[in-house]
């Protein structure tokens, strides 16, 4: 891009230089230049260049920037109802889950499948040179997708604690399938995800499957020259998504028993 820069730049005072020799002409009747209009001749090349590599640098950032869902509906989506991240105890192991409720209000019968994942930001009090020399403590993100196969005694405990505020709650796999129209027809669910390092200090929970908006961009990675494939494919499809990021507040010690603070709910394509 710098060396096509570099043309466009010379192009373009090359054409500056001819419209200043051709003014030359006209009022002096010869192609010698004094010293004044070698100065124009100078800013304007300059002017000319700083213009291209503004526009080229503006076009960059337009081609790197991640994708944005449309800023106007352009498909069918889903109204959700998520409750706050919350903790239980079943047996020894400790769970994290969050209630949701999802109506379907588009006007047309929706085929729902939550496809949902919790990404863990671990941060850590080591120094650059002890992270390297330890790997495992260094900073890092993790993924957990949302347990679909529960086991019964955790899906029991949940239910049996919300009883009351929600008296029809369906296991994850029971959430899947068609959901008709009309408030009536809401389906409550529970995404539940293993507890989190005492480490991670922010988490974001991604909920695909709530919208029909999806892009698809071709893979920057993939080889002509090898099979297309799970890890060659050309194109990527990329799914408007609904992103809610939490915040631990404390310390390793501490943040056992904080509370999840929400940050600002948003769709992505992911």
């Amino acid at each position: 891009m710098i060396e096509d820069t570099g043309k466009l730049c010379g192009s373009a005072a090359f054409g500056a230089d001819l419209a200043i020799g051709f003014s030359e002409r006209r009022v002096a009747g010869s192609v010698r230049r004094s010293p004044i209009q070698s100065g124009v001749e100078v800013m304007t090349r300059i002017a000319v260049c700083v213009a291209l590599l503004c526009v080229l640098s503006m076009a960059a950032v337009v081609a790197l920037a991640e994708p944005e869902p449309s800023p106007v509906r352009v498909s069918w989506e889903l109204t959700f109802e998520p409750t706050p991240p919350l903790r239980i105890q079943v047996g020894s192991q400790t769970y994290w889950y969050m209630l949701y409720t999802v109506t379907n209000e588009t006007g047309e019968d929706i085929a729902f499948h939550p496809e949902i994942t919790r990404v863990n930001e671990i941060e850590t009090e080591l120094t650059a040179e002890q992270a390297k020399a330890q790997p495992k403590l260094a900073p890092r993100l993790t993924v957990d997708p949302a347990i679909v196969g529960l086991q019964s005694s955790v899906f029991k405990a949940i239910k049996d604690r919300h009883a009351k505020t929600h008296p029809f709650l369906v296991t994850p796999v029971r959430a899947i399938g068609k959901l008709l129209q009309g408030k009536d027809n809401a389906r409550t669910s529970v995404m539940v995800f293993r507890d989190l390092d005492p480490r991670v200090s922010k988490f974001t929970v991604y909920v695909a499957g709530l919208s029909g908006e999806r892009i698809t961009k071709p893979n920057p990675k993939y080889d002509p020259r090898r099979k297309a494939g799970e890890d060659n494919e050309e194109f990527f499809v990329l799914r408007k998504t609904l992103a809610m990021p939490y915040t631990l507040a404390g310390d390793v010690k501490t943040r056992a028993a904080a509370n999840p603070k929400l940050g600002k709910m948003t769709w992505i394509m992911r």
